[in-house]
């Protein structure tokens, strides 16, 4: 076609392109016009002739231009395989000649013009280099002589290239990938060798152009150096540590003194920071050592003080901050070499300096340098060699002083500030919200006091002489100010609160190391905060915080001086449960007065729980005050007192005498039990009667002191808590020989084990019953005649707490950051809210009692007379009508425990039928839950931008409840430690496990699972929801299914209980799930290893699953002959999958599996393979009896003359 005819297409294009980008037009014109461009670029043979026109025209608008290229990128990456070798040399000519000549002036020409360029000769070097271009280097080498700008599009060349092959690994062909790379490497000296050259000589230039004032000129040769940097991030990762340091680390010096430019340090800051965070042997890290030499140590100083002393600005606090990880990330390469054998056995020179960089940006008031210079700090104090040095131990002091002050809480500005000196500025430029700078900040707080807690481990007389002089300053101050009344804002509190932290976090580790500070000091310390007396309820809750954390040295003295300083201790303690302010009633207690009482009565129970030692010989005179303050009923309210008694049960477990241990649980709880029996008579009788009991079916009454009903929902509340605390503080002593002596051994089992009876069981026993009763109660609310009878005031009663529902939703709720909530003055709860809060609390606490029952009372729990019976009829009736968020409880709280504690002689009377009623029920709600919501998701009814609607919540909640239940089946197929449920109460020191992770790959089916798949009841309702929850749209619970099938069908196999339907059913499940769920690296290993590791157990016994394997799209019948050859001629391997079989099952699967969407239209590129390349033999000296020619030993030896 004439060149006339190319133009006029091009011009036609062009005006297409220019329609696409009108803002001004319709839509529906614009997207005509972005059709007609698509449609050209997949069908027209003129894609390059018109790409090159429109690029070559300097007239036409950028966008037409890069569509130009676009095209020209889009004919190499689809079309270069079917091209002619003319076709091909005409695009490679002509794309270097734009490289070289056909681009605007360096400054005029966009970047993405340049960078669509560079993308077109990529594409190229992919499919020719370096077999069949070997002038390419020398060819880029050239267009650079032509001046800056060419020089810039080299520089993206090489750039896009690497990320290709190198970073991104974006190369579809893997030969290819594997040439290009070996073809980099081989050249990466001269190739790093040019971007040395290119950054001295243009700064150089830059440098006599400054002087000649030319500034046009200069700005050309400072874009090529950016550039230059820029590409040398693509490379610094991957490359030989011998390029970049070669010429004695002559690039890092250069790196090193652009840092003092402003134009280039983000560049140059970028490539240091790749420099030492580089990953490798202790040879290859060797080398970075470099890097604390004097001149880089001045030149990081000289910038860090530059950037801190400009204005408020983003470009600059960004600069500080990549600054920063390169000096930790120098750390911690060096860490990785002080003290390894072939490492750094001595002090690196400039120690001390770069102490002070570091020491630096952790006095900045910028928490996020704080933060990250933390890190290295903490990686320092944990390192065997680095925290012993003499230097490093002179900086400890320095650290303490600097960092102690950063555990002060910061709010965040209410309007942005410019002053460089306030943490306020920086957290503005780095959080957008108070919520997202309330995270960060409790994250970095944590971090912190950790810190400190491993400092005092490497120097605790430093770190207490710190806390200890603070402590006593802050008395003292305290006693000046006395009467100032404080709120959570106040800089006298805010100071008291990180002081408490700070000494509670560095005494909680003073046991720990052999040198410790004097016991004397820290008593007078303990004494100076005993004579305190604080008249603010927030400075006496602070200060409550440092008794206890100096009680440790109680702990550390002599009885006798312990007996004298105890007694004031709990005197100070019990003060402040009583602690009132005028004019407050029992009724009218602000929060804070409420707060610092409840306090001290958690308190009670943390050192109940740490030193009960010290309190058990002040036990009487401990309980007879108690009992003096619960007999006046204006004194302590319900929780505090059921607090309290929990301190009383933590110390009754060190009795180690079962009888008069079990007649203080019965002093305890004797009358609360008989009230709660009472109680339950009346008010459990049915879902109304209970209504009626606590105000359901009533108007809400305001204020809360008018509310009779009230008093009633207190009742209950105060109970559930108590018997919680009984359940789960009182036990038998941890040591066999004690419990024995105690008389806590009842009988042991076959093989010779104690077996303890808990001395609250005969106590807790009879209530269970009630208890049962109460969650009947619960499950029946929501049966429509229950429904039907709230009043209108209460009709959201039912509804989730907004804190669970931001938590299931994974939403930000401003009940999370209380923090920042000024206590003194808190908003009033609701009649609505207050009966809400009421419903949660008793139902969840009634699932926890439960639940703990089992790990608690053991057999007297699971061998109680009709135990299944009476759960069958309360926990398990009305399952139909209860929501999923009051179900989350009985499947977490309750029957997970109470599975894990079970004792095998109870899995048949007591466990099987359980799980007979619960499995069924359970498959069944899943499923028809799950079918559901894919049902909402293929109508389009669910949005997934729109996370805060109801049927995003449900299917939130679904997830949830299904991966709960997930771990539920495991611990009953495969075993399992029971968890520990975290109580609100527990306010000091709570503490969640995580499940086991490691028992997930158990390979064999327990006891109870192997009784539980051999029983009719469980067998089918358990097998199939194993095998649905692989194919439910949950990735999380897929892999949780997928763990358990394995084990599961093996079982299945060896007890004969499989059909063919079912083993089809089986795979057929497998293959769906890698459909659904391969798009995840996770899934996809664990799903292919169980595909392989299910054909290998089926397929000798079931030969129709070839069938399903048949139905897998373009199955190759050759590959599937292979893999059964494999399995029927050897030997099963329990549960190892040899790693041929599971790669021949990944060949059968491969068109099965999912994809992200992302990948799903994706047009496939194909790059032909070239002629191999020969890897550079490495010269190997031949023997001496394989040399041919003469090597002349001889005549050394001629004539008998010697050498």
């Amino acid at each position: 076609m004439v060149m006339a005819d190319i133009a006029k297409v091009a011009e036609e294009l062009a005006r297409a392109v220019e329609l696409t980008m009108d803002p001004c037009l319709p839509q529906q014109q614009r997207m005509e016009a972005y059709t007609a461009c698509e449609r050209f670029k997949e069908t027209s043979p003129l894609c390059v002739q018109c790409g090159l026109y429109l690029a070559q025209q300097s007239n036409l608008s950028h966008f037409v231009r890069h569509f130009g290229l676009q095209l020209m990128e889009h004919c190499v990456k689809f079309r270069w395989n079917q091209m002619s070798q003319q076709e091909k040399l005409f695009i490679k000519e002509n794309a270097m000649k734009l490289l070289e000549r056909g681009i605007e002036p360096q400054l005029q020409e966009l970047v993405h013009i340049k960078d669509a360029l560079s993308r077109v000769i990529v594409e190229m070097i992919k499919r020719e280099w370096p077999q069949q271009w070997s002038s390419l280097l020398a060819e880029l080498q050239n267009a650079c002589t032509h001046g800056g700008s060419q020089t810039e599009l080299v520089l993206f060349v090489f750039l896009r290239l690497a990320e290709d092959v190198a970073l991104l690994q974006t190369l579809e062909s893997h030969q290819r990938r594997r040439d290009i790379y070996q073809a980099l490497t081989a050249n990466m000296g001269e190739i790093f060798a040019f971007f040395r050259h290119l950054i001295l000589e243009h700064f150089h230039a830059i440098k006599r152009l400054h002087e000649e004032s030319q500034e046009s000129e200069l700005k050309m040769h400072a874009r090529v150096v950016q550039v230059v940097l820029l590409t040398l991030t693509g490379f610094i990762e991957w490359v030989s540590i011998n390029h970049i340091m070669a010429n004695d680390g002559r690039l890092v010096q250069i790196l090193c003194l652009l840092l003092e430019d402003e134009r280039f340090q983000a560049g140059a800051v970028e490539c240091l920071l790749q420099v030492v965070s580089r990953k490798g042997r202790v040879e290859e890290r060797m080398p970075l050592l470099v890097l604390f030499s004097a001149e880089v140590m001045r030149s990081i100083f000289k910038a860090a003080d530059v950037a801190s002393s400009k204005s408020l600005d983003e470009r600059h606090y960004h600069f500080l901050k990549r600054l920063t990880l390169v000096l930790t990330g120098l750390g911690t390469q060096l860490c990785m070499l002080w003290g390894k054998d072939d490492g750094l056995n001595v002090r690196p020179p400039h120690f001390s300096t770069y102490l002070d960089a570091i020491l630096t940006f952790s006095r900045h008031p910028s928490l996020t340098l704080v933060y990250y210079a933390n890190s290295l700090w903490m990686s320092f104090f944990k390192h065997e060699q680095i925290s012993k040095d003499k230097v490093f131990r002179t900086f400890i002091p320095k650290w303490v002083e600097c960092t102690a002050p950063k555990i002060t809480r910061v709010s965040y500005p209410s309007s942005r500030c410019t002053n460089i000196r306030e943490t306020g500025a920086y957290a503005c430029l780095d959080y957008d919200s108070e919520e997202e700078f309330a995270q960060f900040f409790h994250q970095c707080r944590s971090e912190l006091l950790q810190t400190f807690r491993q400092t005092t481990l490497v120097a605790p007389l430093v770190t207490f002489s710190y806390v200890q002089q603070w402590l006593a300053t802050r008395i003292q101050k305290s006693m000046a100010e006395q009467g100032t009344e404080c709120n959570s804002q106040s800089p006298t509190y805010l100071e008291w609160e990180a002081l408490s932290q700070i000494l509670e976090s560095v005494l909680s580790r003073i046991l720990v190391p052999s040198e410790r500070p004097s016991v004397t000091s820290g008593l007078r310390l303990l004494e100076i905060c005993l004579n305190y007396e604080p008249s603010d309820p927030l400075l006496l809750s602070t200060l409550l915080s440092c008794v206890s954390a100096l009680f440790v040295f109680l702990s550390m003295t002599t009885a006798e001086r312990s007996a004298n300083l105890l007694p004031r201790v709990l005197d100070k303690i019990f003060a402040a449960l009583v602690f009132t302010q005028p004019g407050q009633g029992k009724d009218s207690r602000s929060r804070v007065v409420k707060n610092v009482r409840m306090h001290a009565a958690s308190l009670m129970v943390k050192i109940a729980q740490k030193y009960p030692l010290l309190l058990l010989p002040v036990f009487d005179q401990v309980y007879a005050t108690i009992q003096g303050l619960s007999k006046d009923p204006e004194q302590l309210s319900r929780l505090e007192r059921v607090t309290l008694q929990e301190a009383l049960l933590l110390l009754s477990n060190h009795f180690c005498d079962y009888e008069r241990q079990t007649r203080f649980i019965g002093e305890v709880i004797g009358s609360g039990a008989e009230e709660w029996i009472m109680l339950s008579s009346k008010a459990f009788k049915s879902p109304r009667d209970f209504m009626t009991f606590v105000g359901l079916d009533r108007p809400p009454v305001e204020p809360s002191s008018d509310d009779l009903n009230g008093q009633n929902r207190s009742h209950i509340l105060f109970y559930v808590n108590l018997f919680l605390a009984v359940v789960k503080r009182c036990s038998w002593p941890e040591d066999p020989d004690r419990a024995a002596r105690g008389g806590f051994v009842m009988a042991h089992t076959e093989t010779g084990n104690p077996l303890c009876r808990n001395p609250a069981a005969s106590h807790v026993i009879p209530l269970v019953p009630h208890f049962l009763t109460l969650l009947k109660v619960f499950n029946g609310l929501w049966t429509p005649d229950a429904l039907s009878a709230l009043s209108e005031g209460y009709r959201g009663a039912h509804m989730m707490l907004e804190v669970e529902r931001s938590n299931v939703l994974g939403t930000p709720c401003s009940a999370s950051f209380v923090d920042h909530i000024d206590v003194s003055h808190p908003r009033a709860q609701t009649p609505l809210e207050r009966m809400q809060h009421f419903l949660t609390m008793v139902h969840d606490t009634t699932y926890h009692i439960l639940g703990n029952m089992g790990p608690s009372l053991g057999r007297d729990f699971y061998q109680m007379e009709d135990l299944v019976p009476n759960m069958l009829m309360t926990v398990f009736s009305n399952l139909d009508v209860v929501p999923d968020y009051r179900l989350r409880p009985l499947v977490r709280s309750f029957l997970r425990p109470f599975v894990c504690s079970c004792p095998p002689v109870c899995y048949e009377s007591v466990l099987l039928p359980i799980l007979a009623h619960i499995c069924p029920y359970m498959f069944s709600h899943l499923n028809d839950k799950w079918q559901y919501i894919a049902q909402l998701y293929e109508s389009g009814g669910m949005d997934e931008e729109n996370t805060d609607t109801q049927e995003m919540l449900e299917d939130m909640l679904n997830r949830t409840v299904t991966r709960e239940y997930l771990d539920v089946l495991k611990v009953v197929l495969v075993g399992g430690s029971s968890e520990v449920v975290c109580n609100a109460m527990e306010q000091d020191d709570a503490e969640c496990t995580r499940p086991n992770t490691a028992s997930l790959q158990a390979e064999v089916v327990s006891e109870l699972g192997t009784l539980t798949l051999r029983n009719e009841a469980t067998c089918q309702s358990v097998t199939l929801c194993v095998l649905r929850a692989l194919c439910w749209n949950d990735s999380t619970a897929s892999l949780k299914a997928a763990n358990l099938t394995g084990p599961m069908v093996r079982q299945l196999s060896s007890d004969g209980s499989l059909t063919p339907d079912v083993a089809a059913h089986i795979m057929a499940c497998v293959l769906q799930a890698l459909q659904l769920h391969g798009q995840h690296e996770s899934n996809l290993g664990s799903l292919l290893a169980l595909g392989a590791q299910l054909y290998e157990i089926l397929r000798p016994s079931f030969p129709n699953i070839v069938e399903v394997m048949n139905q897998i799209p373009n199955c190759n019948p050759q590959e599937l002959q292979k893999l059964d050859e494999k399995i029927l001629s050897t030997n099963q391997k329990g549960n190892k999958v040899e790693k041929t079989k599971k790669d021949i099952f990944k060949r059968l699967t491969s068109q099965l599996i999912g994809q992200s969407v992302s990948q799903l239209f994706r047009k496939e590129v194909c790059i032909a393979e070239l002629p191999r390349l020969e890897p550079p033999r490495r010269y190997k000296t031949p023997r001496v009896d394989e040399t041919e020619s003469e090597l002349g030993i001889c005549k050394l030896f001629k004539n008998g003359e010697s050498v």
